[in-house]
């Protein structure tokens, strides 16, 4: 019984574990498949006894050599198939992940714990057994396998948007076609983009706590960034949130414009000059106020008048001809 035992552990060593379906079976011993097995297993050892070791001798001898032999044809076809394929090809470096089912299950499902991601257990088995014929998938196990300083190192790949789609979206539909699974991506991006435009608010903290409550998602910075740049370049014209176009401007105009905005108030009397009441109060346009007098006269002295007002002495009149 022993030497059978020892059998089964021989092919599992050399071709079993290599083999989605095998390895699943074994891991899975609640399936019909896997306790059918054991069971035959079982009937077939106490029905040979002590017989068992002649048999394994023979089977030994007979079926170890050629097991050894396609093993060798086996993984000299693949290597030349992978040298070959266009897929590897475009790979921008080579790699080389281990052939074992288990160990690309252990590596998947240690990095969707470490980093927060959301695969079931299901969609963890799809990417495995898409990893054994699509390169791509392949690769992307691999670079799990790495150790990153900072998790934003693992986004710097040609599939951040396959990245940050992992990440953001709990609820995600996962292809063992890689190809198939870029155009699911591409359209889950740009329904959100298409609902929720970016240009429609003021922030993009503010976009992006927006989509996370409409679409249940994960969106940092990050990815929210990594979306909207690949949905650019699939020709989808997105703007920045408003509140971005006035960073870029300088202290002197965002102050200039303030002032034009407040200045047509009244101060005092807490309406503007068509009668409306108004938000700004007394202290704040005077703080503005003073704000604005000390750029102008920091501007004068670098300027050639060296007053930082127009010839008027109005303020409104110097910032005309300062900026």
């Amino acid at each position: 019984m022993l030497s059978l035992v020892v059998l089964v552990i021989i092919w599992y060593a050399l071709w079993g574990k290599n083999s989605p379906d095998a390895s699943r079976t074994v891991n899975t011993p609640k399936k019909k498949s896997g306790v059918g097995g054991v069971i035959a297993l079982i009937i077939v050892l106490s029905i040979l006894g002590s017989s068992s070791w002649a048999i394994a001798l023979v089977l030994l001898s007979l079926g170890l050599p050629v097991m050894l032999i396609w093993k060798l044809i086996s993984l000299a076809k693949k290597t030349e198939a992978r040298e070959q394929s266009p897929e590897y090809r475009s790979m921008p470096e080579p790699f080389k992940l281990t052939e074992t089912v288990s160990k690309r299950r252990k590596y998947v499902t240690k990095f969707n714990k470490e980093y927060e991601l959301s695969l079931t257990d299901e969609q963890i088995e799809r990417i495995v057994d898409a990893s054994y014929f699509s390169y791509s998938w392949e690769r992307e196990i691999y670079d799990m396998t790495k150790d990153y300083n900072h998790p934003g190192e693992w986004y710097r790949s040609d599939t951040m948007w396959l990245r940050a789609y992992l990440r953001a979206f709990p609820m995600m539909n996962i292809t063992s076609d890689f190809e198939m699974q870029r155009r699911v991506v591409e359209d889950a991006f740009r329904q959100i983009f298409t609902e929720l435009p970016p240009g429609e608010f003021m922030t993009i903290d503010s976009a992006i706590e927006e989509t996370n409550k409409r679409f249940f998602t994960l969106f940092d910075e990050t990815t929210y960034m990594i979306a909207f740049r690949y949905m650019q370049t699939k020709g989808m014209k997105l703007e920045f949130p408003n509140a971005l176009h006035h960073t870029m401007e300088s202290e002197a105009d965002r102050l200039a414009r303030e002032y034009d905005e407040r200045t047509g108030q009244a101060p005092g009397s807490g309406s503007d000059a068509g009668g409306s009441r108004s938000s700004w109060s007394d202290a704040e346009l005077e703080r503005l106020r003073e704000a604005y007098e000390r750029l102008e006269q920091k501007m004068g002295k670098d300027g050639s008048d060296g007053s930082g007002t127009g010839e008027s002495g109005d303020p409104d009149d110097g910032r005309r001809r300062g900026f």
